[in-house]
């Protein structure tokens, strides 16, 4: 058979640009944490965020790894922004409210165990994870292999760093705050042990087992309950809130691992978490009262226009990703 056409630059790294532009406008503009009026900031914000889901996307498909690798890295890629780029982990005021919100500070760290492990979630989870679930299946004829070739990778790795220096810089003229030394130090000590984790072990191909898998509808009511539970346990009083974001996460991650491990699990399985996922930052983005202030009218409607374009990009995933499969099956 003949050699595949060669892709022209431009069709090569697409992906990689939907990305690099899709990460900020999910982690901040579909959450509601910054107003459609402010869509400005995305070129500021994606160096960080879009380069750092392209990154995470491209070395863990270099390595023949999956989501767990992403999600792991995606942990990592939360300290780095919140623990060594903006520095919210360790500064109490670094937006309205949050002081009010601090009631589990652990003894000795002065780091807030509620709010980190939500941050966590967020991060890896809808800035990280879910835009990647999208955009590789928007583009699943290209499956798993890289976007980018090692000068694009190397091009992104420097966007990224230049990036994130230089808007920890504009945080730091704006706030006056900087962590500690020993805080700075242990931030960065952790990512790097979490990156290390997240490449540990041989990469092992396994055999689908038989059992139960529900249909993609149930599995994407699931990951948008458990999201959603996630997310309100604000609600709930002290350690108690923390307690319940571990045995939500544990629960909900033992049993996607149980399900994926199932001959009957399938990309739109994968699909259908990420819409859950959607809907859950899509109601907390109607609700949320932004940073910078109350929203305008405009806003209102910007908000709207983000929630549908974030599910109108998971109905064009669906599509292509039972595209790509039937075209599998048909080779």
């Amino acid at each position: 058979m003949p050699p595949p056409p060669r892709m022209s630059l431009p069709r090569r790294v697409a992906p990689a640009v939907v990305l690099f532009f899709l990460a900020p406008l999910f982690g901040e503009f579909l959450l509601g944490n910054l107003k459609a009026s402010e869509i400005f900031y995305v070129p500021f914000l994606a160096p960080l965020y879009g380069g750092g889901a392209v990154l995470i996307r491209e070395l863990t498909r270099r390595a023949g790894r999956g989501y767990a690798t992403m999600l792991t890295l995606g942990v990592a890629y939360t300290i780095v922004e919140e623990g060594l780029v903006d520095q919210l982990f360790f500064n109490p005021a670094y937006f309205a409210g949050q002081e009010q919100l601090m009631d589990t500070v652990i003894p000795g760290l002065g780091v807030d165990a509620w709010l980190t492990l939500v941050l966590f979630a967020m991060h890896a989870i809808w800035s990280i994870c879910v835009p990647i679930i999208l955009v590789e299946a928007i583009f699943a004829d290209r499956g798993d292999a890289p976007w980018l070739g090692k000068p694009g990778l190397s091009v992104t790795a420097a966007i990224f760093v230049l990036g994130s220096l230089w808007l920890g810089h504009t945080i730091y003229v704006e706030s006056g705050f900087m962590a500690t030394v020993a805080q700075l130090a242990a931030a960065a000590v952790i990512t790097v042990l979490l990156v290390a984790v997240a490449f540990a072990g041989n990469r092992r191909v396994r055999t689908p087992r038989d059992g139960f898998v529900p249909g993609p509808w149930i599995a994407g009511g699931a990951a948008f309950g458990a999201s959603s539970l996630y997310m309100l346990t604000e609600y709930l009083p002290g350690w108690t809130r923390v307690a319940a974001c571990v045995l939500i996460a544990v629960g909900f991650f033992a049993l996607v691992r149980q399900w994926s491990r199932r001959a009957g699990w399938s990309p739109v399985h994968t699909l259908a978490l990420a819409g859950g996922a959607i809907l859950t930052y899509a109601w907390l983005g109607a609700v949320m009262e932004p940073e910078t202030g109350p929203k305008t009218l405009a806003d209102h409607l910007g908000t709207i226009v983000f929630i549908c374009g974030a599910l109108g990009l998971f109905v064009v995933a669906v599509r292509s990703s039972r595209r790509a499969t039937v075209s599998q099956v048909a080779a």
